[in-house]
């Protein structure tokens, strides 16, 4: 018997197949075929949530698919309000396996045409109230892991009006729209299912926003001393013209600040940005993009080669010490103490190699002025090659009036090397969110995110799990980012204290099951990670 999927394009990625649908009723036709084969679903977007995408792609009895063909943009450019299906990216994704994603068929694009220069051709069109450090994400998967740019002001999800999501039902695949009640009622079903769902309750095919008139922004990066930072009293509570850092992240339009916290390094860069008319001399206006990284004689590709070979670089150190502590420990009997203290200074070395290659290829170094077209300019990290030099996170939201004694728990915390490692963490914050599941629901949120070299041959959770126990120990009950690395499920920061940090969860979990009676949206990864049945 043919199945109702025959027609529908497949595409084999990292060895599993995934399923292209073209339409709505493919989406549904596939839905009713993993009903019958009683599998779970799984729709991938841009892949950039680690573990989630590559354990989710390892689950055995899992139907994968990709919205990469329902990527339809329909603007009303008198009112600004954008129906865009799920499957379009924010921006390029240069690692798309369909290579369908390009930056004009993106969502940024088509609100806000820009040229190759980056440069308007037009007036000023529409925007979207803030964007996460990159824009390869595609719709569906950016609301799904409730992910957020880095403002306490504007907030990505304040736009949405709606989402359309196809589901099974008790007997049949069904349709439902989720719109923003008129009177913002905290109850109603929207606040569950539009945002920071985890896709758990059904597949969003296409999302409504409210979109906002295009703005530019205006900012600089500036690297201070940790202990003489004449911008912010990172640790303290303000004073005179001084902001604390709480004030700072209140006050500003869109900031984010990278932590060097290693004894031999105690820097912290902050980059920040205001919104700028954009309207005003538009014609005239010429961007001077922010750089993170240099880029080698202005080369783009050679930017590639260089951070592959650093990329390399890092392996091979990352290694070297365990062939050589192989020889002292054939030259030296055990509890010598030469070889004891020869292995510790290897390590030493080690650490101080590997920090270096990964703040040169991470930081420009200099400070600068920079000022952009929103699009461009608010997405900081997309000069970073995910494939060529990738970093993972876990990335911790506690509430911001805690601020200060976060920052004074960590800088002694860092004190420990083995805590402060050898990469740098970022802090930023986001706007309180109306959202069940939002890490930010209830509150303005700072955010603690840890960095982790996926070239590091050791494993990240052992570094992580430091974190996860020491904040709360201390009194810090985070809420984590939904797409990054969790803390053991069945640890002291597992199931049972997730349930604890959200007031809605029960009400999250009800609407869950009506929506999935059937558990098709279950995988295996979710199941373990929030204990569901």
């Amino acid at each position: 018997m043919q199945t109702a999927s025959a027609n529908i394009p497949t595409l084999p990625v990292n060895g599993v197949t995934f399923y292209l649908p073209q339409s709505i009723d493919d989406v549904k036709a596939l839905l009713r075929q993993a009903r019958q084969a009683n599998q779970s679903v799984s729709v991938r977007g841009s892949g950039h949530s680690f573990p989630l995408t590559p354990q989710t792609e390892t689950s055995a009895n899992t139907m994968h698919i990709m919205l990469s063909h329902l990527n339809a943009v329909s603007l009303d450019k008198t009112t600004g309000i954008v129906t865009v299906q799920a499957g379009c990216h924010l921006g390029l994704d240069p690692f798309d396996p369909t290579k369908i994603s390009t930056t004009e068929n993106s969502l940024c694009y088509q609100l806000d045409p820009l040229d190759a220069q980056g440069r308007r051709t037009q007036p000023p069109g529409w925007a979207l109230p803030d964007l996460g450090g990159i824009t390869h994400q595609t719709i569906g998967g950016f609301m799904a892991t409730g992910s957020s740019g880095g403002s306490t002001k504007f907030a990505f999800e304040d736009a949405l009006l709606s989402v359309r999501v196809v589901y099974h039902g008790e007997t049949d695949v069904e349709e439902r729209v989720f719109e923003r009640p008129a009177t913002n009622d905290p109850n109603d079903p929207f606040y569950g299912a539009a945002f920071a769902s985890m896709g758990l309750m059904g597949i969003v095919v296409e999302a409504t926003y409210q979109c906002i008139p295009a703005f530019n922004i205006v900012g600089s990066e500036q690297t201070f001393s940790q202990s003489d930072c004449s911008m912010v009293d990172l640790f303290g509570p303000g004073s005179g013209d001084t902001p604390s850092l709480q004030q700072f992240l209140n006050k500003t339009d869109y900031t984010r600040l990278m932590w060097w916290p290693q004894a031999s390094e105690q820097e912290m860069v902050i980059w920040q940005a205001a919104r700028a008319d954009a309207f005003k001399d538009w014609q005239t206006f010429v961007p001077k993009p922010y750089l993170e990284v240099p880029k080698p004689f202005g080369s783009q590709t050679l930017q590639d080669v260089i951070e592959w070979l650093a990329g390399k670089l890092f392996e091979t150190i990352d290694r070297l010490p365990f062939f050589i502590e192989l020889i002292i420990k054939r030259i030296f009997p055990k509890g010598n103490p030469t070889r004891e203290e020869l292995i510790r200074e290897l390590e030493k070395m080690q650490d101080g190699m590997l920090l270096r290659i990964l703040k040169f290829f991470v930081s420009q170094g200099e400070d600068q002025q920079f000022q952009d077209i929103w699009w461009n300019g608010l997405p900081m990290d997309n000069q970073m090659s995910d494939d060529l030099f990738p970093v993972w996170f876990t990335e911790l939201w506690i509430p911001i009036e805690q601020t200060e004694a976060v920052m004074q728990f960590l800088k002694k915390f860092y004190q420990n090397p083995e805590n402060a490692g050898i990469f740098s963490v970022e802090l930023y914050a986001a706007k309180a969110s109306e959202f069940w599941l939002s890490p930010a629901y209830g509150t303005d949120v700072f955010r603690v995110d840890v960095f982790w070299f996926a070239k590091n041959e050791e494993n990240p959770v052992d570094y992580y799990d430091r974190f996860w126990r020491a904040l709360p120990a201390a009194g810090f009950y985070f809420r984590p980012h939904w797409g990054k690395y969790l803390p053991d499920p069945n640890g002291p920061q597992g199931i049972t204290y997730l349930q604890a940090q959200y007031p809605r969860w029960n009400d999250f979990m009800t609407l869950r099951q009506q929506m999935d009676p059937h558990n098709l949206f279950v995988t295996p990864y979710w199941q373990k990670q929030l204990g569901l049945s």
